[in-house]
């Protein structure tokens, strides 16, 4: 049985370069056995983003959804192969994902100037992880759900020459700038009866890759699913398989 308990905890401690706020990001980590930082085996990343329900400063809920099993990090546990990083945000506008205000069902959107002060802390960690730590950096992938499906969006827009597969859920992105994506391998997941995030973030996303010659994107949408769409997506039939395949030239 998964333990997904003794994944390890730690916190990232992040200052905002312009006003000079500090803050404690926490996050929680999984490596695989006999993993060493120092060691000449490289391994695939993944770096997770969870929805408004997990917010907070446990560094508990971010590696379940809403208090139940996140089947997809479970998936990746019992694999023994891939780091896992999960960062949690706390409960507060300015720290979440995206800078929304809770308004999720904003969907599509332009992308601000600067990221919010909880993304600019997720990249910081990220960017640690990648420095540190022994990261296969052709197989690094990002996921996210709900409001983790906005900033797994956001990130991989922001930093699109990092990251080799994506995996966004009942999420929404910036399609004005979906030019920068193409050469990424995406699987997005939405259900269309969503009443929270709109299906048009999804299906936006999809439309506008195609249009600026993306070939690598695949899209699943599930017609009677409502904003649960992590529970069908996660036991989609070769996903994993599919995510692990992936890597940059």
């Amino acid at each position: 049985m998964v333990n997904v308990d003794a994944m390890a905890r730690g916190v990232q401690e992040y200052t905002d370069p312009e006003t000079g706020e500090r803050f404690d990001l926490p996050y929680r980590a999984y490596f695989p056995t006999g993993y060493d930082a120092k060691g000449e085996k490289r391994y695939p990343m993944l770096f997770f983003l969870h929805g408004h329900g997990e917010c907070g400063t446990d560094n508990e809920q971010q590696i379940r959804v809403l208090h139940k099993e996140n089947r997809l990090i479970n998936l990746i546990i019992e694999r023994d192969d891939c780091i896992i990083v999960a960062p949690q945000c706390p409960c507060n506008i300015k720290y979440e994902w995206v800078p929304l205000a809770h308004a999720w069902s904003t969907g599509s959107r332009e992308l601000t100037e600067k990221p919010t002060a909880g993304l600019s802390a997720a990249m910081a960690l990220l960017d640690r992880f990648l420095e540190s730590e022994a990261v296969d950096r052709k197989r690094l992938y990002a996921a996210g759900i709900s409001m983790g499906g906005y900033g797994m969006w956001e990130l991989i827009t922001r930093r699109p020459e990092l990251f080799a597969a994506a995996v966004p859920v009942c999420g929404a992105g910036i399609p004005s700038l979906a030019s920068r994506l193409t050469d990424i391998a995406i699987w997005a997941f939405h259900g269309a009866a969503d009443p929270t995030v709109p299906v048009s973030g999804s299906r936006d996303m999809a439309a506008a890759i195609a249009a600026a010659g993306g070939t690598k994107m695949r899209y699943t949408e599930y017609p009677a699913v409502d904003h649960n769409c992590w529970i069908p997506a996660y036991r989609e039939e070769g996903l994993v398989d599919w995510l692990f395949a992936q890597s940059k030239p």
